[in-house]
């Protein structure tokens, strides 16, 4: 069962506050963009949560993200990034403060940090449906990560330099989510998957350092590797074997190509174009796809970000957040804000 059909458009309130605007598929200005996004289809917002008061996705941005999705009657899975800006697949930067702690000091840290924010958001009235903590943690969390690329390699060395500690994070943060709201579900989120000893071998390393979690999320983006849906069903198996749901925390596919940033995204599904058409056809058939191998939820990732690749230093977005990277291709709407016609695709009959 398909429970959330949801985005991740954290770059909204940026967006227009820089003025920044969006129209729907016949050209007719779009007031609240969530509203939008819910009237076709979509019931969840995707929240990041990096560590800090003011600034791009920290406390008082995130929770303005959180608002928008609650006035347009979407429920919220925040994701605790456990930093002050990006952490994903290849890194995994501590906030400055926490960089030089002891691994037994960073768990006590993490644990007063997520138990404050938790505290907060719902004093605020905000419940999520999800907590996840960490993003795209296969090789490391908060600064505890494997910067060595060949080192990485190793699933042993993994398990004993990282993966170990790793756990100790996790289970503090989750411990204190479970301390502030009890029957929280919580989740894991990896971005390499389809390296099936890595994926496998971290799952089992979870298991047996005892971190509990209920949600296993992945990142899915097809173009990166050339794939159809079919490889979801191992993805699939293994939470099932593991007895969690399992939601695919990111996805997009693009209506032209890549340029930029994800210039490696441009390997097309055999079957789906990437063109206009293409986009629509593959978000339609993946929704439909998900909803019969029991996925729990799907997140697209940056609907709403169409701006073209440019130069640095002609991106209108702060340095910890631009907005020129490329993902035009990706987003729902066009170089012009125009809705494309995959928005139609959010919610298939």
């Amino acid at each position: 069962m398909l429970l959330f059909n949801g985005i991740d458009a954290n770059y909204a309130p940026l967006m227009m506050g820089l003025g920044f605007s969006w129209r729907t598929e016949r050209g007719e200005p779009i007031g609240d963009l969530y509203r939008y996004l819910a009237e076709k289809g979509i019931n969840c917002a995707r929240v990041r949560l990096w560590v800090g008061e003011e600034g791009s996705s920290r406390f008082h941005y995130a929770t303005s993200v959180m608002e928008m999705a609650r006035e347009a009657n979407m429920d919220v899975y925040l994701v605790i990034f456990l930093s002050e800006g990006w952490a994903d697949l290849y890194k995994q930067p501590a906030p400055k403060a926490w960089e030089t702690l002891s691994i037994e000091r960073k768990t006590e840290v993490v644990k007063v940090y997520t138990a404050d924010v938790i505290k907060r958001i719902v004093h605020m009235g905000f419940r999520p449906v999800l907590y996840q903590v960490g993003n795209e943690i296969d090789y490391g969390i908060c600064g505890i990560f494997a910067s060595d690329k060949k080192r990485r390699k190793n699933v042993n060395w993994l398990k004993r330099r990282i993966w170990r500690y790793e756990a100790e994070v996790l289970r503090s943060a989750f411990e204190s989510i479970k301390s502030v709201v009890p029957d929280a579900s919580l989740a894991i989120h990896l971005g390499k998957w389809w390296d099936h000893t890595l994926f496998t071998s971290f799952l089992s390393a979870m298991e047996e350092f005892n971190v509990d979690y209920d949600v296993l999320c992945i990142s899915f983006y097809p173009t990166g590797l050339g794939v159809g849906f079919e490889v979801l069903d191992k993805v699939k198996e293994a939470a099932d074997s593991l007895g969690k749901a399992l939601i695919i925390a990111e996805y997009a596919y693009p209506s032209g190509p890549m340029k930029g940033q994800f210039w490696f995204m441009n390997k097309q599904v055999p079957g789906y174009p990437m063109t206009l058409e293409g986009q629509a056809k593959w978000i339609r058939d993946f929704i439909s796809y998900c909803r019969e191998l029991g996925v729990r939820g799907i997140f697209y990732w940056s609907p709403e970000l169409y701006l073209p690749r440019m130069r640095r230093k002609d991106d209108p977005g702060p340095p910890e957040m631009p907005l020129g990277f490329g993902w035009e291709p990706m987003a729902l709407f066009d170089g012009s804000g125009k809705a494309k016609p995959a928005i139609n695709s959010l919610n298939p009959r």
